[in-house]
């Protein structure tokens, strides 16, 4: 079989493609040639890729990647059978399809945004921000990043040149043999003390710092307006959106305090579920309110100098940025949220500062 050349220079040009594919040999037409061929060998038991990546690939089948896990972890939070038939069911047959391959980071973009290779057979070792990782997470983390929001600046970051690998690393993304119940419980993650541990340090020189300790998540103080969506349903239209998304600022308390983040004041997002999310699927949550419907966010819209960071006045004895009692009943008031929710949220609403965070 004829190895075209741009297969060749890359990371694995020693191999023909039938190394992988499998499928006939020998000179041939390009139909004849694909003939057979498995779309894509990173896939499933058989994947090509752990012939040479034992552990990558071990590990990645019960990433947070692959199983989304958080997915279900949210639903059985809620008082909804996590581990039933049904619910498995219509999650592979209707959101199966978001989980990513190895291919799908390393070769092509992945089918869930319609697929199709970036470079054409060229294996890249360090994923395109483009083409792969804003391609399935665009509409929020893309956009803050980049600036798309308007009015709102690019993320410090990216101004400065750096991508969604300068932070997020090969353990996180592959996973290390675990399956963390959701995003933050993944030790693996980003924390902004990594590259700024001399900002946190106790003897620092920045006052704010100091003060705040680890009370307060950075992005409190660093970020500005993100987005948040509300009340989807698995069959409502082709996004399964009742709202459009909106832009907001909200503090909130950390529900989910650990070693890796201490903080109790962190910002939070709204999470687009109602009891009949899942209706249409004939499921139920009967525990609704036993999880928030507002949990931590850590928008990639970081900057140095913020409406928060201008005047202590603009947190401390002022709730306007926070997550209050009386803006989730303006929020219900006006449709956009319901009534079970202000039962659901009471864990991380703050309704008196007593001095601020």
């Amino acid at each position: 079989m004829l190895v075209s050349t741009e297969f060749a220079s890359s990371t694995h040009g020693g191999l023909g493609c039938i190394t992988c594919h499998g499928g006939q040999d020998g000179i041939l037409e390009k139909e004849q040639a694909h003939e057979g061929m498995v779309i894509d060998p990173s896939v499933g038991e058989a994947a090509a890729c752990k012939a040479c990546h034992a552990t990558e690939s071990a590990n990645l089948q019960v990433s947070l990647h692959a199983t989304q896990e958080g997915y279900f972890t949210a639903f059985a939070r809620r008082g909804g059978d996590a581990e039933g038939e049904a619910f498995h069911g219509m999650f592979e047959a209707r959101c199966a399809s978001c989980h990513a391959s190895c291919g799908q980071c390393h070769i092509s973009r992945p089918t869930s945004v319609g697929g199709g290779l970036t470079h054409g057979h060229t294996f890249r070792k360090t994923p395109s921000q483009t083409n792969q990782c804003t391609a399935c997470h665009g509409s929020r983390v893309g956009d803050e990043f980049r600036g798309k929001n308007a009015g709102i600046a690019p993320d410090a970051h990216y101004i400065s040149g750096m991508n969604c690998m300068d932070c997020h690393t090969a353990v996180e993304l592959h996973g290390d043999g675990t399956t963390p119940a959701h995003r933050y419980a993944n030790d693996a993650g980003p924390k902004c003390e990594n590259c700024h541990a001399d900002a946190v340090a106790a003897d620092s020189g920045i006052a704010y710092h100091t003060l705040h300790g680890n009370k307060v998540a950075c992005q409190v103080c660093h970020s500005v307006s993100y987005k948040n969506c509300y009340s989807c349903h698995v069959e409502l239209d082709e996004q399964g959106l009742e709202f459009p998304s909106e832009m907001d600022f909200r503090i909130g308390r950390n529900v989910e305090i650990s070693e890796s983040r201490p903080y109790e004041y962190v910002l939070v997002r709204h999470i687009p579920i109602t009891p009949e999310t899942y209706a249409a699927w004939n499921l139920t949550m009967p525990n609704y309110a036993g999880s928030p419907t507002w949990r931590m966010a850590t928008p990639h819209n970081i900057q140095k100098n913020t409406p928060q960071t201008e005047s202590c006045d603009n947190c401390h004895d002022d709730t306007s940025l926070f997550l209050t009692s009386a803006y989730i009943q303006e929020l219900i008031t006006r449709g956009v949220m319901i009534q079970d929710e202000v039962e659901a949220n009471q864990s991380v609403v703050v309704n008196e500062l007593s001095g601020g965070p």
